[in-house]
This record gives C-alpha cells, structure tokens and sequence, in this order.
C-alpha cells in the first residue's frame, strides 16, 4: 500500500563481486529469476491462472503475460496479489517496473496471509509503488498500516527526482535480520531496523480502485543464510539462559515467567542469559504489575547488588519505558518518553526490543521506534538479561523472550 523511511547512499555495484556469508560471489551471476520466460511463454502461467509457486490472493486485478512483463491490471474488489507459495527470509530482490495507467501499487515482501469474511488480506511489509512521492518507501499493509517512518519533504523530493513517470524505474529491497533497505533508480531510499517480521512471502499489488495498469520485469532474488530467533524464554520453555538467586520466578498457567522480589530486598534479580553477544537484535513482552524492570544487553556480571553492568531497554510503567540507562555507567543515555507515553498500554501486554549493530542502538516499544542513536562510548559486547528491580516489591510478567544474533557477514550487509 504505501509507504516510508529515509536515508541515502549508492547500491552494490553489480558487477563488483563480493564476500557474503563466507562465500565470494559475483552479485549478477548469484541471482535467480523469479518468473521464467521460456519460448512457450512465462512458465508460472498456464490458462491464465499463476502456476509453479505462485498464487493470486485478494481481490479480482488481472495479471498476464505481456512479451517479457507481468501486467497487472485493476479489477473488482479488494487489493489483489500475485504471491509466492514459498516465504523468503534474508535476501537482495530487485526488479524493474513501469506503468501504462497510473495507480497505488507495490511489493510485497517477508508477508503472510490471513482470512476475513471470507476474503484473504496480504499483511506486512510492502515497498510502495506510487506516481508520485512515495515510491520505494515502505509501507506495513493491513497490520500496522502506517508509514513505518514519517515522510519528510526531503525524501519526497528526493523520489520525485529519481523516479521516472513514463520509463522503467529499477527498484532493490535488501532485507538482512532486523535491516530492510531500499534503492530506486541507484539512489538509496530508506535504511532502517525494525522487529515485526524476519520471514514470509513475496507478493506484486495491484490496489483496489476503478483504474491502473502496472508491469514488472526482471524479478529477481538472490538469497542469503537465515539470522533466527533463538528462544530464550517462552510458553514454559527456557532456551540458553540462568536465574541469579535473588527473587522468585514462577511459571504461569498461560505460560508467562512470573518475577517477583520481597520489600526490603536490595539485590535485583535476574533471568540471564549464558551467552554473550556483539551484534544482534532482541526482544521481549511483558506486562508489569509493581516497580520496575529491564531488558539488560551487552552486560557483564559484577559483584554488586544489581549483578550486571551495562545497558538496559527500560521496563517500566509510563514514559521510560524503551529508554536507554546505563547501569555503573552514565544513567539515562536517551529516552522519549511522550512518545513512550503514548504507545504504552497500561495494565496490557507490551512489547520492547534493541537493535544493537556496532555502536547503532534503536529501541522499539508496540512496534514504534522510540530511540535511534550512535553511541561510540557503548560497550561492544556482554549478556541480556531480564531484571527483577531491588529495593523494593517487585512484579513483573514476561512471555517471548527471543535474540537473533547477526554474525560479522550479516553486519556487513546490513553496514552496506
């Protein structure tokens, strides 16, 4: 559907080749057609229906083969899909597109399917195709349904000088772990991390209206290694992580890790994990009761009252929530807490994360981005862990407590 994001930059030089995920390759050879012309034909097309991996989901647009396009053209109903069966994880996809009669499109991508009244909706990510201002730009297609980022002027003028109105515009999508990126024409167009979704399908739109025709070519994918969540807490499951003998934690009927500690215990509490971590991305739900909690990165364990030094993604109730605090260390680093405020569901389950790659630490709370800095003075590396807050009654509910490292090869791609 829309749109979002911003940045700048050059893409990978096709022709250049590159080390990868331990492999030396070369960009244009590695990648594979995603729509294959044959001389009978495109072979994903048979009696007018998608074949061989590819469905039609939706509403009733049209797409067809015309000489080496796919051609989309509006019809009745609801947005209407051309998807893949197969979901894609980590990858560079590019394509060319061009219309014949202007209307809202896009791209789907790392999307699923789900079912209403008897009509199927594509959520998730979408890489928006627009006439105007909003091309490559991305939008969260019936789930978050918002630009991801707010557009500013200068990334609208920055499309509208780049976009060509009447001619085929190249368009790339990398997505790498929490980084999804986006060039058109050459020219970088958004460069942001985010937690929704690391997998799904892939899917060409052609908005709901009464007119449009739109065309693809050159559909193109090349992919890379999966970056998986690894299971640290969730639905009475411990993955690679430890209790520090200070508090309770009990496990609840619905699965949820209850924590708790007593008025008057001065020491914290702490779910930590075994392992220690550069670069990665985590998260966690919880729902607090009493007090204060956090989700610790990059910590190390000391001998003092609160067992661990290092950075924590506040849990609390209200503003500080998401914010940065630096434990034996500087305190608040950054937080936002009118935003916070806003996105902060009282008495309900909330959700927080931190992207950490290098000294780039983004928080997000529900889904909304609530701090992105560069801090060159944070540590590079330590455990996560889950607080249960000293000097004082303490509760606190936790539920999908996940980290998806991202070795050096990921962190290249996404530094790109």
């Amino acid at each position: 559907m829309r749109t979002f994001f911003t940045l700048t930059s050059i893409f990978l030089t096709f022709s250049l080749t590159l080390s990868v995920f331990g492999l030396v390759i070369a960009d244009e050879q590695d990648f594979v057609p995603l729509l294959t012309q044959q001389s009978n034909g495109i072979s994903w097309i048979e009696n007018g229906q998608p074949q061989n991996g590819w469905v039609k989901r939706g509403g009733d647009a049209t797409f067809s083969v015309d000489g080496d396009s796919i051609v989309g053209k509006r019809g009745p109903g609801i947005n209407t899909f051309l998807c893949t069966e197969k979901k894609y994880s980590n990858f560079i996809l590019k394509f060319d597109v061009k219309y014949d009669i202007e209307c809202n499109s896009g791209v789907q991508f790392r999307s699923g399917v789900q079912s209403k009244d008897g009509k199927e909706f594509i959520f998730g990510y979408q890489c928006e195709i627009a006439p105007e201002n909003d091309t490559a730009n991305i939008y969260d297609e019936h789930r978050r349904n918002r630009f991801l980022i707010p557009q500013t002027p200068e990334l609208q003028t920055k499309i509208n000088q780049v976009f060509k109105k009447e001619d085929w515009n190249e368009i790339v999508i990398q997505c790498v772990g929490p980084s999804i990126k986006t060039w058109l024409n050459g020219e970088k167009i958004t460069d942001f991390v985010d937690l929704e979704t690391d997998e799904g399908i892939l899917g060409l739109q052609v908005h709901s209206g009464e007119q449009g025709q739109v065309r693809w070519r050159n559909i193109q994918i090349k992919e890379f290694p999966p970056t998986p969540w690894i299971l640290l807490y969730a639905d009475k499951k411990f993955g690679e992580v430890e209790t520090k003998p200070v508090g309770k934690w009990e496990i609840q009927d619905d699965g949820s890790l209850r924590g708790t500690t007593e008025e008057g215990q001065p020491k914290d509490g702490m779910l930590l994990s075994k392992e220690s971590y550069k670069n990665f991305a985590v998260k966690v739900s919880f729902k607090m009761l009493t007090g204060n909690s956090g989700l610790y990165f990059r910590a190390e364990e000391v001998d003092k009252p609160y067992w661990l030094k290092g950075f924590q993604c506040e849990i609390a109730i209200g503003g500080d929530t998401a914010g940065l605090w630096e434990v034996q260390g500087r305190g608040w680093v950054t937080k936002n807490v009118e935003l916070a405020k806003e996105k902060y569901r009282t008495g309900d389950w909330n959700e927080v994360g931190t992207v950490a790659v290098g000294d780039q630490l983004t928080t997000f709370l529900n889904g909304w981005m609530i701090t992105n800095i560069n801090d060159p003075q944070c540590a590079k590396e330590g455990k996560t862990g889950l607080q249960l807050h000293g000097g004082g009654s303490q509760g606190c509910l936790f539920r999908d407590y996940y980290i998806m490292p991202l070795d050096e090869n990921a962190v290249k791609l996404i530094r790109k």
